[in-house]
């Protein structure tokens, strides 16, 4: 049985591009021959999935053929669109219409490539992953005659995502989920409030959607928890480590944590470490500088098996203004590391159980989480409590989950 699964990148291998991945392995390792089709097809986690015997990487953009033909076809694609959904274009937004243009007529993404794979290839489904790729998946849909099943794939809180996107594309992703979420048989989420959203913009039935967790817990993040790290400052426990990890990013919102973590230095020693890459870095180092924590901060940036810092530190602070199902909260917990997190938008309360593993804050209240974060420091709870709470978004039952839903005729 041939699925699809399709994503523009897995380039950094973080969040939704691991996921992703760890589904095909996940359905590869159950005997299902997986196609999965990228834009960019580079990066070591795209060799370890070329290298699996039951996944071929399919490149996208590696067949376009010749330019007269693809020319001719680009056209056919808009006015296929047009015809199927004569208002389509209209009340999303002049920037929006253009940009859904160029789509049906550039191509990033490439439409042509993917109807032309879908009609040769006639897979059960075809699941994608993010906004843009979502919607050039459903407007191949009307495209091609298969009896392919089209599911998307939701990964964050939509509504609060375009509340605060810096683009106009960002700001009406609501609109155009209105318009085109309609052509999927699924629309898949990550926690119930990230479906809940995505059912409140569309109008869409229940139906319609499905919940299945990210595949994160696996016994192999416990055995990589016991390593040693080699930082000095998880050498011993003599001052207690807060530790974060994300893309340094505005969604984040790490200077909340900055914050938050300057007062609970006036009251006590102690370090913060935020691991992860990103845009953000020179702003979180000045405002490090300027709340004098800079002697007690660090942003080592990736490290190769982050479970080891998170087993040896002694909190972990999720600051994020929003998420889908913040991965890295259950890997924290599957380490035995008290977790603290922002009530925000997402999956967080859904994870913690509304506060009973894991204190939780009112976003962006930095007072509130100096607080959570001094009373886990005195009284962390149980690492049994941490590890059965992860066991509930093991990598087994996500992928049976995915599965049931991708081989459903």
């Amino acid at each position: 049985m041939k699925l699809a699964i399709y994503i523009r990148s897995i380039r950094s291998a973080q969040g939704t591009e691991r996921v992703s991945a760890n589904i095909a392995l996940g359905l590869a390792e159950r005997g299902h021959h997986v196609d999965f089709l990228v834009e960019e097809s580079d990066g070591w986690l795209i060799e370890k999935l070329d290298a699996h015997p039951g996944i071929d990487v399919v490149n996208l953009c590696d067949s376009r053929g010749p330019l007269l033909l693809h020319r001719g076809l680009q056209l056919w694609i808009l006015l296929k669109n047009l015809l199927s959904s004569p208002l389509a274009l209209v009340g999303i937004g002049d920037s929006c219409s253009a940009r859904l243009l160029r789509m049906m007529t550039h191509e990033n993404p490439p439409m042509l490539s993917l109807c032309r794979y879908i009609r040769r290839n006639r897979p059960v489904s075809v699941m994608s992953f993010l906004n843009y790729q979502n919607l050039a998946l459903l407007l191949a849909a009307p495209l091609v005659s298969t009896d392919t099943r089209y599911i998307v794939n939701v990964r964050n809180h939509i509504s609060t995502s375009a509340k605060y996107g810096k683009s106009k594309w960002m700001r009406n992703v609501p609109r155009v989920m209105r318009r085109f979420f309609p052509r999927a048989d699924l629309i898949l989420a990550p926690s119930r409030d990230v479906a809940d959203d995505a059912r409140e913009i569309t109008g869409i039935a229940p139906e319609k959607f499905r919940v299945i967790y990210n595949p994160v817990f696996r016994q192999e993040i416990v055995e990589l928890s016991r390593e040693t790290p080699s930082h000095p400052w998880l050498a011993g426990p003599d001052v207690p480590v807060v530790i974060a990890a994300g893309k340094l990013k505005p969604q984040k919102d790490f200077e909340t944590l900055l914050r938050a973590f300057a007062l609970v230095r006036r009251q006590r020693a102690a370090r913060l470490v935020i691991l992860g890459r990103g845009p953000g870095k020179p702003a979180l180092m000045d405002l490090a500088a300027q709340l004098g924590i800079g002697e007690d901060f660090q942003l080592p940036g990736h490290v190769k098996n982050p479970y080891a810092w998170f087993s040896n530190a002694s909190v972990f602070v999720l600051s994020s203004a929003w998420e889908g199902l913040p991965n890295v909260l259950i890997e924290a917990m599957a380490c035995g590391c008290p977790v603290i997190s922002t009530d925000c938008p997402g999956g967080s309360s859904e994870i913690l159980e509304d506060g009973r593993v894991g204190r939780l804050v009112p976003v962006g209240d930095a007072a509130a989480m100096a607080q959570a974060i001094a009373d886990t420091l005195d009284s962390p709870p149980s690492r049994e409590m941490l590890l059965e709470r992860a066991r509930a978004f093991s990598y087994d039952k996500a992928i049976s989950g995915y599965e049931e839903v991708l081989t459903a005729s």
